[in-house]
This record gives C-alpha cells, sequence and structure tokens, in this order.
C-alpha cells in the first residue's frame, strides 16, 4: 500500500475511533454525574471527583507532549488509552470515595496522553485540507454522540425494569465501558505512514508568542467549561426538573444539530476566515448562556442550552486547523500539552468552585463568571490573530482584480 493510501486509511480509522468514543463520551455525559449523585454524594464531591482528575491530566499534559513529540505517537496512544481503560473501571464497582477520587486521578493521568496525542496524530496523517478533516472527525463524533446521548436517557429505564436493583446507572455505565476496548482496537488497525525519523533530534521547548497567545484564551474558555459545561446535566435535573430521558433526548437533538454546524463550518471559514468565524460565533452563544442562567423553564432552557451549544462549538474545527497551522510541527506534542495543563488546572479550579456553588444551590454565579470569560477570551482571540490569515475582503479584491485583468 503506498503511503497515501495508509494516509487516507489512518484517517478513516481515526474518525470510526472517534465515533465509536463519541458514543460512550455521549452516554458518560447522559449517566456519569448522576450516578455519583445515585451513590449518596451531593455536588461538592462530584466537583472534587471532576477537578481532581483534571488537575492530574493537566500536569501530565507537558510530559505527554513530550513524548508525543519524540516517540510513535500511535503506539503512545495504544498503551495509555488501555491503561486508562482499566482505570475507568474500578469507579463503577465501588462507592469508597477514596477509590473514587484515586483512580479518577489515575484516570486523568493516563487520558492525558490520547489526548494531547490525537490532533498531532490526525494532523499528520492529513496531507491536505485540514479544515475539512477536522470538521468531517468532529461531525462524525458528534453523530455518535446522538446515539450516545439517547441511549445514556434510554439504558437506565430499560436496566431497571429487566434488573430491578441492580444499580441502573452503574450497570449503564459498565456496558459503556466495552465501546472504550472497540474504539481501542481502531488504534491497532491503523499503520505508521510516515517513517520516524532516524535519528532523534534534540528536544525542543519554546514558548512562542503564539503559544502563550493561544493558551491565554484556552484558560479563559476553561473557566466555563469547569464552572458549568461539566453540570450540565445536574442543571437539567435541579434547574429545570428534567429527568434522564429528556436530558438524553436534548443532549442528542443538541449534537443532532451539530452535526449540521460542522458540515458547513469550512464555507464559513473560507468566507469569514478561521478567525472571524471562530469570534463571532463564541460572541454569538453568550445571550443563550445569560437565558441558561435566568430561565427554570424546561422548554427554554431546552432552547438556550441548544443553541448555545451550537454556536459556541461551531468555529472549534476551525480553531484547532488555526492552531496547528500557526505551530511548527515538531513542536505541536509540547504546544497542545502545555495549552492543556494551563487550561487544564484552569478548568480543574473552575469545577471545584462551581460545585460548591451549585451545592449551595447559587447557579448564577458560575454563569456568570462563564460569560466574562467567554467575551474576553473572543475578544483576544481576535485581537491577536485577526491578521494572521488574510482577510475575506482582501481576497474577494484580489480575484476581482485578476478577472479585470484577465477581462
Amino acid at each position: 500500500m503506498t503511503i497515501t493510501g495508509i494516509l487516507q486509511r489512518n484517517v478513516r480509522l481515526f474518525i470510526i475511533r472517534s465515533f465509536i468514543l463519541s458514543v460512550y463520551t455521549g452516554i458518560y455525559d447522559v449517566i456519569f454525574n448522576l450516578y455519583i449523585l445515585d451513590l449518596g454524594f451531593h455536588e461538592d464531591f462530584l466537583g472534587t471527583m471532576l477537578a481532581v482528575s483534571l488537575l492530574t491530566s493537566s500536569i501530565a499534559s507537558v510530559p505527554a507532549g513530550i513524548l508525543c513529540d519524540r516517540f510513535n505517537k500511535r503506539k503512545m496512544m495504544l498503551l495509555f488509552s488501555l491503561l486508562s481503560f482499566f482505570s475507568l473501571v474500578p469507579l463503577f464497582l465501588t462507592s469508597s470515595p477514596a477509590v473514587l477520587l484515586f483512580f479518577s486521578a489515575l484516570g486523568g493521568l493516563c487520558g492525558s496522553v490520547g489526548a494531547v496525542c490525537a490532533t498531532p496524530l490526525l494532523t499528520e496523517n492529513c496531507e491536505r485540507d485540514t479544515v475539512r478533516i477536522f470538521s468531517m472527525n468532529s461531525a462524525f463524533s458528534w453523530m455518535a454522540s446522538i446515539v450516545g446521548c439517547t441511549a445514556g436517557g434510554i439504558m437506565p429505564g430499560i436496566i431497571m425494569r429487566l434488573l430491578p436493583g441492580a444499580g441502573q446507572y452503574r450497570m449503564a455505565m459498565l456496558l459503556a465501558l466495552g465501546l472504550l476496548l472497540a474504539g481501542w482496537s481502531m488504534l491497532l488497525l491503523m499503520k505508521d505512514g510516515k517513517p520516524a525519523p532516524s535519528r532523534r533530534k534534540p528536544l525542543k521547548i519554546q514558548f512562542s508568542p503564539n503559544l502563550l497567545r493561544f493558551t491565554l484564551i484556552s484558560a479563559l474558555t476553561g473557566v466555563g467549561t469547569g464552572a458549568i459545561v461539566s453540570y450540565f446535566n445536574i442543571y437539567f435535573v435541579k434547574v429545570l426538573g428534567a429527568g434522564p430521558s429528556e436530558i438524553g433526548i436534548v443532549f442528542a437533538v443538541t449534537n443532532a444539530l451539530m452535526v449540521v454546524g460542522f458540515a458547513i463550518t469550512p464555507r464559513i471559514s473560507s468566507w469569514l476566515g478561521k478567525v472571524r468565524a471562530t469570534t463571532l460565533t463564541q460572541m454569538a452563544s453568550i445571550p443563550f448562556l445569560i437565558l441558561m442562567a435566568l430561565t427554570t423553564n424546561f422548554m427554554v432552557g431546552s432552547f438556550a442550552y441548544t443553541s448555545r451549544m451550537f454556536l459556541m462549538n461551531l468555529g472549534g474545527p476551525a480553531l484547532t486547523s488555526l492552531q496547528m497551522e500557526m505551530i511548527d510541527p515538531d513542536e505541536r506534542g509540547f504546544a497542545i500539552g502545555f495549552m492543556s495543563t494551563v487550561s487544564g488546572i484552569v478548568v480543574a479550579a473552575a469545577t471545584y468552585l462551581g460545585g460548591l456553588f451549585m451545592a449551595q444551590g447559587n447557579y448564577l454565579v458560575p454563569y456568570a463568571a462563564t460569560c466574562v470569560a467567554y467575551v474576553l477570551a473572543a475578544c483576544l482571540l481576535y485581537r491577536y490573530f485577526r491578521g494572521a490569515e488574510r482577510s475575506p475582503d482582501s481576497a474577494i479584491v484580489e480575484q476581482a482584480q485578476r478577472y479585470k485583468l484577465s477581462a
């Protein structure tokens, strides 16, 4: 098989892997927090669990990035994805706080390698048109999460009817773990399309201005990721009075809209440019976030949630592509690791604080802090990188001039 054929095959397998893992993620997003509350814990302990996992993942991200740059990315992901699977199993077999915290930390540690290596691995298997490939990967991932969210909504009810007293949330998560092994098998089927260099390059760590700027923007976005995104299913239960089936339906509908969004992302990026597209869509999501904070009506809250998720994530593939374009290929692993570390520490702190506020019934403060952080992140992205790519207007002028000369 030619190098081109291997790269195309690897991209397909990577997208299939993303699809399978996103089904698991959809189930996890609906059920996991409810599972922890079902064990008798409250939002403050849930916040501690999530924060511990995020913190260890963040601490490990820079070493993971360095390893990613120096060793085979696929093999690194194979090893640590399997370790991550074994660290998740005990979470669904015990209710001991100490065990839950320990394996949450271990899972975050092992999972960070896969998270850091994934984007560079996909990038180096793309010959061209990275925005389209990233958008396709995102679209299939969101399609899979529709399946996962729907399954997460109906599985507890089915299990409760078939196995009364078995622990509906626990059994659902144990069954879902099989998807992680299926996703891991896709890495086994991938091949190394580009030969490894005969001589290992010296370790190169450079904090370029662009890296620091992307890191600051990522950290600000992480405030919202920690303070509210981690608790969206709790928001639906405690504030809007929804159950697992309603949550699954809303999450599935939202993810279905995201598939449409990612299908048009390349066109929007081509029209507006990556920076403008990301900035405008993120800013447009803020009013819906405010609406979520102010309403207790299920229909209004669901509409606001869906609109916010659609707009906030619409520019994600364009932003990822921009980051990969502006960071040296030999430094991508370290760069993603560094951004993940800083952002992850912020997310961990925000998750812990968000859990404390929500345990007291205060949802307004986390949502207000998120709005401020998102506005700052969008403004800084535009200020820092508006000149990093040729504006769409200049491209139109250039095309018009060429047409005039040829006429």
